[in-house]
């Protein structure tokens, strides 16, 4: 078999399989972002709220989640 036969046998195994760890890749490195994202939306749907009521904006609720006032 012929370098030029290996390759072309080869070729589409291979993009795939380079394919699907590029995919596999990315989607384990967002999984940070999505649990901060997640504890985050918790945060601010917890925050300032009085029997159920919003009692501040969303920016004051960001704010608060992230470390800003007391």
């Amino acid at each position: 078999m012929s370098p030029r036969e290996m390759i072309r046998a080869h070729a589409y195994p291979v993009l795939a399989a380079i394919s699907t760890v590029s995919l596999v890749l990315t989607a384990s490195s967002l999984i940070p972002i999505s649990k901060w994202a997640r504890s985050q939306n918790e945060c601010i749907e917890r925050t300032f709220r009085i029997d159920g009521k919003n009692t501040q904006g969303m920016a004051s609720k960001v704010w608060s989640c992230n470390g800003g006032g007391d």
